[in-house]
């Protein structure tokens, strides 16, 4: 009878601490749902926040985890912003076990709850040259930039499974192109050619599923104030969001988190 109760009694106390020992997921009273939020970003050079004094700060990236801390008790963030990211070269991130990112990008993206994405500007960018003058972009540079709409159109469909494959939980939240020849006095023409092919190329925003459409091309056009750099020097041109820029995405983002996920 004795090594009965001796046996009960330190099965009950094992019973016992081992309760006591299970993590706790604190609920606070305030608005906070749940303990804790994994975030990774995506893309390019706008969210890497290129150009930005401050960029852990200021970019539209920064500012979605500032949020997301208002609302956890702990947040994880990763930036995996690249400045000239296209999509063939994130989808080969994504899927290629030979690139030297693949397990880096697979082994943070794998628990993720919230992913945003910033992809596209430099499938057309990269083609652009300054030393090519509007008469020649007009009569050999439309079948080049239709082509890398047509490969963007491909690829950006298997980025978003891709995002998806490795996971599954996440929310995927994704940017459209903005045109930035805007901003350019005495540049009409060049920004209704840009804006041929950039309307071209987001037509894959909307003709695909299985993300959040985050529609800053919108946002970009109707905002009188400048939300860019865009300076042209030399041979280098600068076509990113400035801070005021990044705080209008950071904000689209936001309110898109709020109306998709109740946040």
């Amino acid at each position: 009878w004795v090594k009965w109760w001796i046996r009960t009694g330190v099965l009950f106390f094992c019973i016992i601490m081992a309760f006591y020992r299970m993590p706790v997921c604190k609920v606070s009273s305030g608005d906070k749902g749940s303990d804790s939020v994994r975030y990774v970003a995506l893309g390019d050079s706008i969210a890497y926040g290129y150009g930005l004094s401050d960029r852990e700060k200021d970019s539209y990236v920064g500012q979605v985890g500032k949020y997301l801390e208002k609302k956890y008790d702990y947040v994880f963030e990763e930036n995996f912003g690249t400045n000239g990211l296209r999509s063939e070269q994130l989808l080969d991130i994504l899927t290629n076990p030979e690139n030297d990112q693949y397990n880096k990008y697979r082994a943070t993206l794998q628990n993720a709850d919230i992913v945003t994405l910033s992809i596209g500007s430099n499938d057309l960018l990269h083609l652009v040259r300054l030393d090519m003058d509007l008469k020649e972009y007009i009569e050999k540079g439309d079948r080049m930039f239709r082509q890398a709409c047509e490969k963007f159109a491909v690829n950006f469909p298997k980025i978003i499974r891709a995002i998806h494959s490795i996971a599954p939980k996440a929310k995927i939240y994704a940017n459209n192109v903005y045109n930035p020849c805007g901003d350019l006095s005495g540049f009409e023409k060049i920004y209704q050619l840009a804006e041929r092919y950039i309307d071209l190329l987001n037509e894959s925003f909307l003709s695909n599923s299985g993300f959040v459409l985050v529609d800053i091309k919108d946002r970009f056009d109707i905002v009188e104030e400048s939300l860019l750099n865009m300076t042209i020097s030399g041979r280098d041109i600068d076509p990113h969001p400035n801070k005021k820029g990044h705080k209008e995405i950071g904000n689209m983002v936001i309110q898109a988190i709020k109306r998709s996920s109740q946040l």
